[in-house]
C-alpha cells in the first residue's frame, strides 16, 4: 500500500503512528474519490482506544486537529472520531477503503464487520422511511 500513498498521506501515517490512542485512521471523501475541487477539505476518520473517556476523546480530538492543521498546512480538515459517530457516516468512511493506519488487523476486521452488519440491517428501513417521507412531502401531507 505504501506505493499508493501520496507524500501527504505518508506524513499522516507517520503522525498517526506516534499517537498511541489512535487505533485506526482512514482517509475518505472527495480527495479519495478523485472528485477534489477548490473547496474540498481533507476528510479523515479515526478510531480511538475504547478505554478513553468522553472528555479524554474530546481533548484528543482538539489536539489531533491542531497537529493535523500544522502537518497538512490547512485548516480545511474534517476529522471524524468514529467512536460514537453516526452509523451512516462511519459506513461511508470504511466504504472508501483508504486506511492510513491499522494497528491490529483483527481489530480492523471486527470493527468494519460490526459497522457493515449494523448498516446493512438498517438500510432497508431507512430507505423505506425516506421514500415514504418524500412521498408525503410531494403530496403536501408533511
Amino acid at each position: 500500500m505504501d506505493d499508493e500513498l501520496t507524500a501527504q498521506d505518508k506524513k499522516l501515517v507517520e503522525y498517526f503512528l506516534s499517537q498511541e490512542q489512535v487505533k485506526l485512521a482512514y482517509r475518505f471523501g472527495s480527495l479519495v474519490a478523485g472528485r477534489a475541487g477548490p473547496l474540498s477539505d481533507s476528510d479523515l476518520g479515526v478510531l480511538l482506544d475504547d478505554s478513553l473517556s468522553k472528555r479524554a476523546r474530546f481533548k484528543l480530538h482538539l489536539k489531533l486537529l491542531d497537529d493535523l492543521t500544522a502537518i497538512l498546512r490547512t485548516d480545511k480538515i474534517d476529522l471524524v472520531i468514529m467512536n460514537g459517530a453516526p452509523l451512516s457516516l462511519t459506513y461511508e468512511i470504511i466504504k472508501a477503503n483508504y486506511p492510513l493506519l491499522v494497528r491490529d488487523r483483527s481489530e480492523k476486521i471486527a470493527f468494519e464487520h460490526g459497522i457493515l452488519s449494523r448498516y446493512l440491517d438498517r438500510r432497508y428501513y431507512e430507505t423505506r422511511w425516506t421514500v415514504l417521507y418524500l412521498k408525503g412531502v410531494a403530496e403536501g401531507s408533511i
